[in-house]
């Protein structure tokens, strides 16, 4: 490589060439390429900046010197590619043991609670037989399903939340499992239509946290995983995050 600092001009672009392939992968890297899916607020391509949580991950990478080219593709079809290393990572999702054997999280982008949710007038404890439950497709029912299946209860798996909320306005489902933050989000217009809904407690509800994920067939994973999470840490700190949760009328937690 020494002889290129003696090379004429015309070898200039072959010395560049070479000394940008001894460079790590990283270095050499100006640009990433994420996959996401429709989860308003965290992620939809009718949101202002794609959602709230596509703002943050977009933010983190460029605070990295990183420019993130975001894709929107249906759940099943980002995950996949993303788990084979065609994409650099996908998020927003919360951590399963299977997840986990795939990929690697990155720090935590936002907090929230999954629970179930009923109309404001039905009648506690309800008797679950035959009743139907209302869980997008893509969403984790681990910590659902035991409980549909005790109570002889059945499930219905439309495209996305909002679908879950506009059934259980028409009372085609008589509950819906939805993390709270989605539930305020996506039935604002149900809302001021009249729809009325209440969350219960049943033991069921947890805590979760989103994430960005990166798959570990990915080559460099671990330093892009660094890297997104240095500069999450410095947006949270330098105030850049709470921004950008205040543009999307949401809040730190």
């Amino acid at each position: 490589m020494r002889h290129c600092l003696f090379a004429g001009a015309r070898f200039l672009a072959l010395c560049a060439t070479a000394w940008g392939l001894a460079l790590p992968v990283q270095a050499q890297t100006a640009s990433v390429e994420l996959v996401t899916g429709d989860y308003p607020p965290f992620s939809s391509e009718e949101a202002p900046a794609m959602g709230v949580l596509s703002e943050v991950v977009v933010a983190a990478f460029k605070e990295q010197g990183v420019a993130a080219q975001l894709r929107f593709m249906p759940w099943q079809r980002g995950y996949m590619e993303t788990r084979n290393g065609l994409h650099t990572a996908t998020f927003p999702y919360v951590k399963n043991e299977e997840r986990q054997r795939d990929f690697w999280f990155s720090q935590p982008l936002y907090p929230d609670v999954v629970r179930i949710f009923v109309p404001s007038e039905a009648e506690v404890p309800m008797d679950w037989s035959g009743k139907s439950i209302c869980v997008p497709q893509g969403y984790n029912m681990a910590r659902v399903a035991p409980f549909i299946e005790s109570q002889q209860a059945r499930v219905e798996r439309p495209p996305d939340m909002l679908n879950c909320f506009q059934m259980l306005q028409r009372g085609r489902v008589q509950a819906v499992w939805s993390s709270e933050t989605v539930a305020e989000f996506v039935t604002r217009d149900l809302r001021r239509e009249g729809l009325r809904f209440k969350p219960l407690t049943l033991g069921l509800e947890y805590p979760v946290e989103l994430y960005l994920i990166i798959s570990r067939q990915l080559p460099q994973a671990q330093q892009w995983l660094a890297r997104f999470n240095s500069g999450l840490a410095r947006i949270q700190k330098n105030g850049t995050y709470a921004k950008i949760l205040a543009r999307h009328k949401m809040q730190e937690k």
